[in-house]
């Protein structure tokens, strides 16, 4: 869409547009355009003036979060574990993966998969130091190959213990990527990659309004109380981005 066409459909003039892009906040001009582009304009002027944020959610006790960093910015990766059998799954791989390391062994704990949402550098940048050290097999989205890795088909289901793993493929923000819905914990959990964030999405460079569609029925389909484990930024629910993502008004 060119900013000609926007500010047509928008109703709103070029220095508007510009002046949003300015950072300059307009609400009138701002719901304009929200609408135009189909997003959830109360939630894109809750960004604009600095008013929202992300759930304050507990995460299960058997569930820990890596943050590490990536150029300019940091990638999420986890751990997760049955509390009985003490069997473990790492969903993506991170930059760093000494605190996973550590993870393991202060909790006793045997790495019995590496599940891959997607191919991107920054979720895979310490996979072979991960397989190397703990022998554990790796999987990846089947349309998403990475090299040594088995392929992860829609659908397909892992046995962990007590818990057990399903493969959602929700492809847009790159062609294989894959939600691991989680169900066996205290609370029910999906890891989510870069397909939706806490107020956001993944980019999407193709295909949008179907990339969305397979968002809201692989993510948002699922039950309301679900913890999303999203590949940047802060957790959240699968209710808080009914309510508040501006992308599913």
């Amino acid at each position: 869409m060119t900013d000609r066409d926007l500010v047509k459909l928008a109703g709103i003039a070029v220095p508007d547009l510009n002046n949003l892009r300015a950072g300059r906040r307009e609400p009138t001009a701002i719901e304009r355009v929200a609408q135009s582009l189909g997003l959830r304009p109360e939630s894109v002027i809750a960004l604009a003036n600095e008013a929202w944020s992300a759930p304050a959610i507990a995460l299960p006790t058997t569930v820990l979060k890596f943050t590490t960093p990536f150029a300019d910015m940091t990638v999420n990766h986890y751990l997760v574990w049955d509390p009985k059998s003490l069997q473990a799954i790492a969903f993506d791989a991170g930059t760093d993966a000494d605190p996973l390391f550590a993870a393991l062994t202060r909790h006793k704990l045997v790495l019995t998969k590496i599940l891959l949402t997607h191919a991107h550098g920054d979720h895979i940048l310490e996979l072979d130091r991960i397989r190397e050290k703990t022998k554990a097999p790796a999987f990846a989205p089947e349309t998403e190959p990475v090299e040594g890795c088995e392929p992860v088909p829609n659908a397909k289901r892992f046995k962990v213990g007590a818990l057990t793993i399903t493969a959602h493929a929700v492809p847009g923000h790159s062609v294989g990527g894959t939600v691991y819905e989680i169900k066996g914990l205290e609370t029910p959990v999906a890891v989510v990659g870069d397909v939706i964030f806490a107020g956001s999405i993944g980019g999407i460079r193709s295909r949008y309004r179907p990339a969305l569609e397979a968002i809201r029925a692989g993510v948002l389909s699922l039950p309301a109380e679900t913890i999303l484990l999203p590949g940047h930024g802060p957790i959240t629910t699968v209710a808080h981005e009914l309510a508040h993502n501006p992308f599913f008004p």
